[in-house]
């Protein structure tokens, strides 16, 4: 399945407009959520087994830059750690919005344990949620189509220098590309070729206008979170 298969930042950025898109059709991450946010990351993990044997995954992260876009993504694996399935399944999607800097910052360290460096709480739901106590981290999951009741704590998200460097260049670090510091040649944000479907699922995300065009290319197939088995 290629959701489960690590990919470049490109087909990675892909694979995760298709999962928040899941999410904002169906009307579970408010706008103002997202819109208020200084970072998103989005993952698929599974689980082989009752003891998590081969259990992984993968996703990008983008940060908010100080003009209020996004910041070009990057990529992660997703190791999962002591999850908890309240409804015993094995495959999941799972979107984190990232509400303060020491959240993003996180993301930019070689490995961090979700729950950890950060406390982890699930995310208002609807649009007339009551968000005004802001978590540093929300999540989002969905599974077998079921919407919450899974947590993520204890889900170790690794850097993926080796994907970032195949695009973005040698020596290039997740800071940097979270900072918006890799530029193209025409100095604008390096975003990678056929990621456009994220840029524009993001629009969405926040409540503005976006190209219907680039969206209908994303369609309306079920994400593994949606999957019976």
């Amino acid at each position: 399945m290629g959701f489960f298969k690590a990919a470049g930042v490109g087909k990675e950025s892909d694979k995760a407009a298709q999962v928040l898109k899941s999410f904002i059709d169906k009307g579970k991450i408010p706008s103002e959520v997202v819109a208020n946010s200084k970072g998103l990351a989005i993952f698929t993990g599974f689980r082989a087994g009752m003891y998590l044997a081969g259990a992984g995954g993968s996703g990008v992260v983008v940060a908010r830059l100080p003009n209020g876009s996004w910041s070009p993504p990057s990529a992660f694996s997703v190791r999962s750690g002591s999850i908890g399935l309240v409804y015993g399944l094995d495959v999941y999607d799972c979107v984190c919005v990232l509400n303060t800097q020491a959240a993003i910052d996180a993301y930019t360290k070689p490995e961090v344990s979700l729950g950890g460096a950060v406390a982890l709480a699930a995310g208002p739901i609807g649009g007339n949620a009551n968000i005004k106590e802001i978590k540093p981290v929300w999540t989002y999951t969905k599974s077998r189509g079921l919407y919450g009741g899974l947590t993520v704590d204890g889900t170790v998200i690794k850097e993926r220098p080796g994907a970032n460097a195949d695009f973005y260049g040698p020596n290039i670090t997740t800071a940097q590309i979270l900072s918006g510091e890799v530029k193209g040649q025409d100095g604008a944000d390096k975003w990678p070729a056929g990621s456009k479907r994220l840029m524009e699922v993001l629009k969405v995300a926040e409540g503005k206008n976006a190209d219907e065009m680039v969206l209908q290319e994303i369609g309306n197939e079920p994400t593994p979170g949606d999957l019976d088995e």
